[in-house]
């Protein structure tokens, strides 16, 4: 294993602790594994130990199956497989992979994979595998147990079986024959047992996660097609998932999409029953009706999309949203129709079925979000608590009543309710803080209740597809029956003897356990209150499986927070205090991508933001407001030191100038910068052709000059001058240069403001937690903008996203274009392109995907090169600024997958910050330049 696999410390075990359910177990030890070689040591030392192991792939899960108190197996990057096969018939994937890589992996193909949950911008493949998810459009017909060809997997032995390869086959028949025929005798076992086969058949007509698939145990005979089948869904306990192979489903491009209200719950639930077509999938025709209660769009009914919808909805209106799709045009049509006569038919007040592919990621997204969206608006303190049940379609109109009045019988009146009911199946959110006396037994007798509903009045599942976990072990045997839940101890006991893997998940002899290591949500920052902890920010932080994420960094926030109020323990305070410098602020690059992730939008950027400021003490102050006063000075010796850094190059070996440093930066506890061979000295302040810097007496700019040309103000921003770019085959001008050079040669007159040096936006102090010095700096500079273009009268543009989100958030009083949106409307229509290149690459920067800039880029892009490839694998670079000289790591780390993303015919790459371009040059093995240089390269006369 590499080095800093293995976390035994008491702030990576915290962080570490919570999934996305209710349930909160703090590991012994987290290990992150990247091959199976380091399962077999996990197992080793696991059993060595008497410690249980758990596998955890993105912690998404809801019932409690990815925490423990043992050792947590994290999966690193080293299951990252993704083989599309001839045709995209099939597609092999690591457990690592998250569902929508996959699915815009095969969307070229009009193929996806079958199961398609909520979370699938985060969850990963093990997780799916494991729970047996599905999703909205996914049914039954097309989870994983259904979709599956192939399973490769590692046994707590050691033993590895790979039931698509045939010597892997025949081998396990051989060293496993006796546990092949234990499953061969429970397999013909059952099939005696009508009554038993005829119960499973039942249970899986719908969707169901209670217990293991024993569905295996009649789908098939060879036993080692049954051992293969009852890995899926199986929560970690009987072994480990190393890669999978899917048949793929197509994914047709014709689709109508419409939020449907109804009049009442029942009308709604008779028309799914008719959609839902008996229970039989289908890819052409109504494949989504995602039913949504009228509590539930309460939550959501603020957002833009839902505001044509808010005239038809009444007191107790719920809605539906639809999908239609066909593989070509006039088949939708026909079966739009279709869908709009059923929906006439039962009552639905509006009827809008549009095409129109922006509205529909719109409705979708909503959806996607109400696991975190409705979890917000519970109150403050409080744990968001989620169920996840199913019944017979048929039975779908008074099932939704019978759910909502239990649910209010039981004191749960802000509870929502909303899923995928052509499944038959329906989600509800409620919260509840259980640091309150009482809270726990209400939610124990609520338990109760849900299971005679479910279970017994309706023979539904009461878990459809978040997987058993805690959450319902103690219900398994009063769903199953005694005869079936025997059979599950026994597939537990043939795999997993000595309990190993994932103890007390879907099978636990405690009845109280659903209620026992209830999550606590203390108060802590108001920033970040209303987190679910859902984990889905993290795949957009460049810190995670490096440091801490947002939902980690909030967990841990929360925990400091317990301990302070409570007073115990500080000496474990004082120990999560410390270690939180490094791992919580230091690392967090506080580009808030986390906020676009999150269905409401939380900023963990802001939070560590204030504590950064809160941190600073009186000598911190003091170096800000000297920076701050000085800042010409301060700009001229950053210039100086990396011109001084570029000229030692030329004499002393580069490794020999970093060596130097890098002994200064331990000996200074890493206080001195590093010296990066791809950041150069910058240009300083450009030259217009003609200086157009000297105001009128009258304090403001001639709009229109002598030569009859338009005017526009230019502002280069700090890391534009004090940064320059690595120097190419092409002989690019620097970004302030070519920025003038665009300008003019696209028929403007430049003015740029005098004593450009030091001239700063002020999102450098801010980031570092000095607010006041910030707002003062940004405020000399925003008179400035103000005075050269007359309170906004001419057009104001940067050239770095950094400074343009910074300006747009703390406003003057003239607006401030960043270079891809001034450059795509009003320079690019003025350009004749003369050249291009055969490739380029395109970063979108955590400041561009604020601004929603990746579509003027792309396009920028696109008339400068034949070919534009977005890296997918980087979301924030982790440069953040200065962090890529004083935390170097943090860069490499973000940056780690760049050259999967990088074609082979591509020479150079692109982005809207000078740093995050020194960042991306050194991991990506080409140079990157910005957007202007490339432009003004392309279309140079």
């Amino acid at each position: 294993m590499v080095k800093g696999a293995i976390h035994t410390d008491p702030l990576m075990t915290y962080a570490w602790s919570g999934d996305a359910s209710s349930y909160r177990l703090i590991p012994a030890v987290v290990v992150f594994v990247n091959s199976e070689d380091d399962v077999r040591a996990v197992f080793r030392a696991a059993r060595a130990e008497g410690l249980p192991v758990t596998f955890r792939a993105a912690g998404t899960s809801l019932s409690g199956q990815a925490v423990t108190d043992g050792v947590l197996a994290v999966l690193g990057d080293g299951w990252r497989k993704l083989d599309i096969h001839p045709g995209a018939e099939k597609i092999t994937l690591g457990p690592a992979i998250i569902v929508a890589e996959a699915n815009r992996a095969l969307k070229p193909y009009d193929k996806k994979i079958g199961p398609d949950p909520a979370s699938q911008a985060t969850c990963k493949i093990g997780g799916v595998v494991n729970n047996n998810s599905s999703g909205m459009c996914c049914g039954v017909a097309q989870n994983t147990y259904h979709t599956m060809a192939r399973l490769r997997i590692v046994l707590t032995d050691g033993t590895m079986l790979d039931s698509g390869d045939a010597a892997s086959r025949d081998a396990f028949r051989v060293s496993h024959a006796s546990m092949l025929r234990a499953l061969d005798d429970l397999h013909h076992e059952i099939m005696a047992d009508s009554e038993l086969v005829a119960l499973i058949r039942h249970k899986y007509r719908i969707k169901n996660t209670v217990g293991y698939s024993l569905n295996a145990l009649v789908d098939y005979h060879d036993p080692l097609d049954i051992l293969i089948h009852l890995m899926v869904g199986s929560e970690g306990t009987l072994g480990f998932v190393s890669e999978v192979t899917y048949n793929t489903v197509p994914e047709h491009p014709f689709k109508a999409t419409g939020l449907i209200p109804f009049p009442d719950p029942q009308s709604a639930g008779r028309a799914i029953i008719e959609m839902a077509n008996g229970g039989v999938q289908v890819t052409t025709g109504v494949t989504a009706a995602e039913y949504i209660e009228r509590r539930a769009l309460t939550t959501v009914e603020h957002l833009p999309p839902m505001q044509p919808l808010l005239p038809w909805l009444g007191t107790d209106s719920p809605a539906v949203l639809i999908d239609v799709t066909a593989p070509d045009a006039e088949t939708l049509a026909i079966e739009v129709a279709k869908t709009q006569e059923l929906l006439a038919r039962h009552g639905a007040t509006h009827i809008d079925l549009s095409t129109d592919e922006h509205r529909s990621h719109a409705l979708w997204d909503i959806r996607k979000g109400f696991f975190t969206s409705a979890g917000a608006a519970r109150p403050k303190g409080s744990i968001m608590l989620t169920e996840d049940v199913a019944a017979p379609i048929e039975r779908l109109a008074e099932f939704v009543v019978d759910l909502r009045t239990m649910l209010d019988d039981h004191g749960y009146t802000d509870a929502v309710i909303f899923g995928h009911a052509l499944a038959g199946n329906l989600h509800f959110q409620m919260g509840d803080d259980f640091s309150k006396p009482g809270a726990a037994e209400k939610f124990d007798i609520f338990n109760q209740a849900l299971s005679t509903l479910v279970s017994g009045r309706y023979g539904g599942s009461l878990k459809a597809e978040h997987g058993t976990g805690r959450a319902i072990a103690p219900f398994v045997e009063a769903e199953w029956g005694s005869a079936a839940y025997a059979i599950m101890h026994r597939i537990k006991a043939l795999f997993d003897p000595e309990r190993l893997l994932n103890p007390g998940v879907l099978l636990n002899d405690d009845p109280k356990i659903h209620v026992k290591n209830l999550k606590l949500m203390p108060l802590a920052d108001e920033v970040v209150d209303l987190c679910i902890e859902c984990g889905f920010c993290e795949p957009a932080c460049p810190s995670h499986h490096m440091t801490l994420t947002p939902r980690q960094r909030i967990a841990v926030t929360r925990e400091r927070a317990r301990l302070r109020a409570s007073g115990e323990d500080a000496a474990r305070l004082e120990k999560l205090d410390a270690d939180f410098q490094y791992a919580g602020m230091d690392t967090c690059a506080a580009c808030n991508l986390c906020s676009l992730r999150c269905p409401v939008g939380i900023e963990t950027g802001t939070m560590i933001l204030g504590e950064r400021a809160r941190r600073r003490g009186a000598t911190a102050q003091s170096v800000a407001r000297f920076a701050a006063d000085h800042r010409g000075t301060v700009e001229r010796f950053m210039r100086g030191g990396v011109a001084i850094a570029d000229a030692a190059r030329t004499i002393i070996p580069a490794p020999a100038i970093e060596a130097v440093t890098e002994t200064a930066r331990r000996l200074t506890n890493k206080h001195v910068p590093r010296v990066s061979r791809a950041l150069h000295h910058g240009p300083g302040a450009p030259k217009p052709t003609e200086t157009r810097q000297h105001p009128k007496k009258t304090g403001f700019p001639v709009p229109i000059t002598q030569t009859g040309r338009p005017s526009v103000v230019y502002f280069p921003a700090c890391p534009s001058r004090m940064f320059g770019a690595p120097k190419t085959e092409h002989d690019l001008l620097d970004t302030p240069a070519a920025m003038v050079a665009l300008l003019e040669r696209a028929g403007f007159d430049v003015i740029v403001p005098e004593h450009l040096t030091g001239q700063c936006c002020g999102q450098p102090f801010q980031s570092k937690g000095f607010p006041e010095q910030a707002a003062e700096v940004g405020k000399a500079l925003k008179s400035e903008l103000s005075s050269l273009s007359d309170a906004g009268r001419l057009k104001i543009v940067t050239d770095a996203s950094t400074c343009a989100k910074h300006l747009r958030e703390f406003p003057g009083d003239a607006a401030v274009s960043d270079s891809p949106q001034f450059l795509l409307a009003e320079i690019l229509p003025r350009l004749t392109i003369t050249q291009k290149l055969d490739s380029v690459a395109v970063h979108h920067n955590c400041s561009a995907q604020r601004l929603a800039e990746q579509p003027a880029t792309e396009t920028l892009a696109g008339a400068c090169a034949d070919e534009i490839a977005v890296l997918s694998s980087i979301n924030c670079c982790g440069y953040s600024g200065d962090k890529g000289l004083f935390i170097p790591e943090l860069n490499a780390h973000a940056t780690r997958r760049i050259h999967n993303d990088i074609p082979a015919n591509c020479s150079l790459g692109i982005s809207t910050v000078s740093t995050c371009a020194s960042g991306l040059t050194e991991h990506a093995g080409v140079p990157f330049v910005s957007l202007a240089s490339l432009l003004e390269w392309a279309s140079r006369p």
